[in-house]
Parts: C-alpha cells; sequence; structure tokens
C-alpha cells in the first residue's frame, strides 16, 4: 500500500473503505492520504481523506492555491503567483457530515472565498474563517457580558439545575423546588412546573399538563420559551421583596456587575427571616456558580459575591429546642408499641418510623430508599471473640443523601424484622409490587403499576411524608413538645453510651451523621467494621429492652 491512494467520492466507498496503514515496503505510518479524483475540474476540487490509524478517524481536507498576486521563488529557482494551503473541513460521518454535506460546504466556501475566473482561490480560506469566528467571539463575548442576573436564572433552570461539581448530576427535587421558590416566586409562576425525582434519583422540572389559576384551566406550558412568554419578570413584582428576584430589579443587574455590596443591600432590605435570607443567598449562589461554569461572566470572572456574606442565625427559635431533646425510653416503648397499633391504617408509613428509631437515618433520606439498596447476606462476623450475627447491608447511594456522601450500615435484627414486615405488606397490597421504592404512596392504585416491567420509579409512586400517621401516634400516645427530629438525637445519644464506641469513626458509621471536628475525606473514608456490627448489636438489645418497658395502655 502506498502513503497515499485515490478513491471515490461516494458515501458507500468511504464508509467500507479499510485501511491497514503498511505500505508496499511494508513500513507502517500513522495516517493514510487519499485523494479523490473524480473532483478534479469540479468545484470539489482539491478535496483529500486523511485516515488516521490510532482513532480511525475520517478527515476531511481541502488542498487549494491561493492566488493573492504575491510573487514567490521557489527551490529551484522557479517564481510563482500564489501558495497551496490545507483546509480541515472536518471528519465524515455518513448521518452528520456526508458526501452531499461536504459539497455544500465547499461550495459555500467558494462563494465566500473563491475566484471567480477559475477554480483558484482569491482569499485564504484559513485566514477568512479564523476572522469569522474571531467576530463571532467577540460579539458572544459582548452579549455574555450583558447577561444579567435574570439571564443566568434562565440559563439554570433550563438546564435542570445542575450540581456544579458534578455537572451530570442535578440537584435534589426539594432543593431545585426551593431555588425555584426563592428566585421565581411562589406564586402562579410555580404552578406551571412541576418538580419531580427521575429513576436516577435526580431532580428534574416538568411542565404541568393542565393547571389553574383562580380555578380557570390554564393551557399547558411545553418550554421553557413559552414559560418566559407567559410569565414575563416584572409580572409579580407588587407581592414584595424576596419573594421572587425575578421579578426585582436586582435580577436586570449585569451579572459581571454585581458586588458583594449589592447583594448584602438586597438581603438587608428584606422583610425575612435569617433561615430565609439564608435560602435565598444560596440560591444566589448557585446561579452564579452555573453562570461561571458556562461562561456568562466573561473573561476575567469576578469571584462569586456571597461567598463571604453570613447570614446570622437567631440565638433561639421554636424549634431550635428539638436539636438537642431527645425521647425517653418509656416514650420509645410507646411509640414502637403504637407502630404496630396502626399498622394496618398506615401499612407503609409505620416502617419509617421504625426505620428512624433503629437507624438513627433522616425521614427525607429514607423515605427515597429502593430495593435495589438492600442487600441481604447472613454472615457471622468476630469482633475480639464475640459472634454477631448480621443479614446484609443497607447501602445509600451519594446523591440520595442530604450529605452528598454514600451511607452504609448493618442491617441487624430489628432492622431485618421491619423490613421483612414491610415486604409482606408489599405483597398484601398487591398495587405496589413492581414500585421499587421501600415506601410506595398508598394513594397510588392505578392500574398501570400493576404491569409488570413498569418499575415506576416518578415521584407519584413513592411515599412524601409520614406526618398524618405522626400526628396520630403522638395523640395516642400522649406526646407533646416532640418532634421527629429527636429520633436522631436519641439514637446518636444511645450510640455515644455505647463503651465500644470510643472512636469517632465508629459514632459516625454507625449514626450516619457526620462530625464538625472531621474533614470530608475522611468521612468518605468510614467503612463497616466488626466493631460497628458489635455496637449495632448491642443496639439492637437496648430496642429490645424499650420494647418491653411498658404496654400502651
Amino acid at each position: 500500500m502506498k502513503y497515499s491512494q485515490n478513491l471515490q467520492l461516494k458515501d458507500s466507498v468511504i464508509d467500507k473503505l479499510q485501511t491497514n496503514f503498511i505500505d508496499a515496503n511494508n513500513r507502517t505510518h500513522e495516517k493514510v492520504k487519499y485523494y479523490f479524483e473524480d473532483c478534479k475540474g469540479r468545484s470539489c476540487q482539491g478535496l483529500g481523506m486523511f485516515v488516521l490509524r490510532k482513532t480511525k478517524r475520517k478527515v476531511m481536507v481541502l488542498d487549494y492555491w491561493l492566488n493573492d498576486g504575491v510573487e514567490r521563488t521557489l527551490s529551484n529557482g522557479k517564481k510563482i503567483f500564489g501558495k497551496s494551503k490545507r483546509y480541515v473541513l472536518g471528519d465524515y460521518d455518513r448521518t452528520k457530515f456526508n458526501v452531499k454535506a461536504i459539497e455544500k460546504k465547499i461550495a459555500d466556501l467558494r462563494t465566500e472565498y473563491g475566484s471567480k475566473n477559475d477554480l483558484t482561490w482569491s482569499v485564504d480560506i484559513v485566514s477568512g474563517e479564523k476572522l469569522k469566528k474571531r467576530k463571532l467571539y467577540d460579539t458572544q463575548l459582548g452579549e455574555i457580558q450583558r447577561a444579567t442576573f435574570n439571564d443566568a436564572i434562565k440559563d439554570f433552570f433550563q438546564s435542570n439545575c445542575p450540581q456544579i461539581d458534578k455537572p451530570s448530576e442535578t440537584l435534589h427535587k426539594t432543593t431545585i423546588r426551593e431555588n425555584a421558590r426563592y428566585l421565581m416566586g411562589y406564586h402562579d409562576r410555580l404552578k406551571a412546573l412541576k418538580f419531580v425525582t427521575n429513576k436516577d434519583n435526580q431532580g428534574e422540572i416538568e411542565f404541568q399538563e393542565n393547571y389553574k389559576i383562580d380555578g380557570e384551566v390554564q393551557e399547558g406550558i411545553t418550554s421553557w420559551d413559552m414559560f418566559w412568554s407567559k410569565f414575563p419578570p416584572n409580572e409579580y413584582a407588587d407581592i414584595g421583596p424576596g419573594k421572587s428576584v425575578f421579578d426585582t430589579p436586582f435580577g436586570q443587574k449585569v451579572l459581571a456587575d454585581i458586588t458583594e455590596h449589592d447583594v448584602r443591600h438586597y438581603l438587608n432590605a428584606l422583610t425575612a427571616s435569617p433561615g430565609t435570607k439564608k435560602q435565598i443567598k444560596e440560591s444566589f449562589s448557585y446561579v452564579w456558580n452555573h453562570a461561571k461554569e458556562k461562561t456568562m461572566l466573561g473573561k476575567n470572572s469576578p469571584n462569586n459575591p456571597v461567598r463571604n456574606i453570613k447570614i446570622e442565625k437567631p440565638t433561639s427559635s421554636a424549634a431550635s429546642k428539638y436539636n438537642t431533646k431527645e425521647f425517653t425510653d418509656e416514650e420509645l416503648s410507646k411509640i414502637l408499641e403504637a407502630c404496630d397499633l396502626f399498622k394496618d391504617k398506615y401499612p407503609f408509613q409505620v416502617f419509617v418510623i421504625k426505620l428512624m428509631i433503629f437507624t438513627g437515618r433522616r425521614r427525607e433520606t429514607l423515605l427515597l430508599l429502593q430495593w435495589a439498596y438492600v442487600k441481604w447476606n447472613t454472615e457471622v462476623l468476630d469482633n475480639d471473640g464475640k459472634k454477631i450475627t448480621v443479614y446484609g447491608t443497607i447501602e445509600i447511594p451519594a446523591h440520595v443523601n442530604k450529605t452528598k456522601v454514600e451511607d452504609k450500615f448493618w442491617i441487624t435484627s430489628n432492622i431485618r424484622d421491619a423490613l421483612v414486615e414491610l415486604h409482606k405488606q408489599r405483597e398484601f397490597h398487591s398495587w405496589s409490587m413492581f414500585i421499587p421504592w421501600c415506601f410506595p404512596s398508598p394513594r397510588v392504585k392505578d392500574k398501570r403499576f400493576l404491569r409488570k416491567g413498569n418499575e415506576n420509579s416518578t415521584d407519584a409512586a413513592r411515599l412524601k411524608d409520614v406526618r398524618e400517621l405522626w400526628e396520630e401516634i403522638k395523640k395516642h400516645c400522649g406526646l407533646t413538645d416532640v418532634a421527629m427530629r429527636m429520633f436522631r438525637n436519641t439514637h446518636e445519644n444511645k450510640v455515644n453510651e455505647q463503651k465500644k464506641a470510643a472512636s469517632t469513626w465508629d459514632v459516625i458509621t454507625v449514626t450516619g451523621r457526620s462530625d464538625t471536628r472531621s474533614s470530608e475525606s475522611s468521612y468518605l473514608n468510614k467503612k463497616l467494621t466488626p466493631k460497628t456490627a458489635d455496637i449495632m448489636d448491642d443496639m439492637d438489645s437496648e430496642w429490645n429492652r424499650i420494647k418491653k418497658i411498658r404496654l400502651i395502655k
């Protein structure tokens, strides 16, 4: 094989081309050049193709004579006018850049740079295209530098609210909804949107097919352009500051001009709680970081203006007292008994409460559990001579957890019993059999959920909360001045009481709670060990003791 060969300009020929990159002298080449002689005397004259050995790419090039009128002397002394040049057209692709598309591109180039008298070129293609790209870049850069905060808000939501550190993943559904509330307002604009969790547990924004405004059914939104057109800025400006950044003068500010002073002034003017101001600040940060990632801030993007702003929380609030408060053993005993009592009325909800007690995990995390996260595997572990039986692990992916790190814990006897009972409820309520969530929503009994193979992963099939059950439990048990967050406090304190839990990392692993003294890297490296299984086994003994304290009267 020669280094260069002739080839016919046809898609079928190029597609079937087999190149071994070895010439007649048995030398291997990194690329082979093919000439299309059937282009000679035609508009596509000079067209060639390089086939690259490592990548197998087929790169289309145009070799052309630039008739620029400049006299040049060759090495042999011959004088010529003009010079030979090469322009890379792009990679051949049967669907995107085939022979027809290649010929059209060359024809367009000839119209812009070619000689009117012959098949030479009066203007350099390479220089002309570079100049065109530069002008386009300058235009785009000008547009970027004039982008407003509202432009960034639009792009943020149209991009489905990606995580900056993991662009392939989106924010959690709840976080997306919170951002929408503070950036776009908690009013008619949000009625047209639906916030869901997809099959990969990633948050998504969908448009409502039918929604009501003032009791009247509205035409469903089908695109973001339609959405912004229907709900333009200043549409809800009269609802007051802090409700919708999109409708305030701040939203019209040019991104690159926004300073820390501007943000502070905006936040200080709000008649909102410190918690609300903090959430608005965080929303600003999400948008700003997204804008920076999308190069909407120009060449020299300024620092995030909210980076150094701190929102001081009040020293106390109505709910802050529950941050450290915990249940008594007698209260826990009552609650566990109540869970069994209300099992028929709340067939899935009661097990959320039980697992909150037995695992110390957040309610929001448990409600996102899928059966795929439950790894059954009975084994006997040895911790310094003590034999501990575990029944597998529950492995919660990072994107499910609030801390955005993977969480894993042993399945001990009480957790096993709760999961087994939960699965029996699933079998009894056949409509839930093909839903992957551990806690399906009882409201979803549509026939479409009964079809095998339709493992419905939408938010419609998932239990959202257990507040109704919790209110009944409190009333039944005579509990006042308590909150569900106390389950987590109680669990952690009981783990800390275990003599074996001398290590901070053991506590973190068993409770799933991070430690302010630890680095994230260390938290990520936590592992399940026989020691942690021993602690959880002792915790199981504690739960068994608590169950027997008293019967609910």
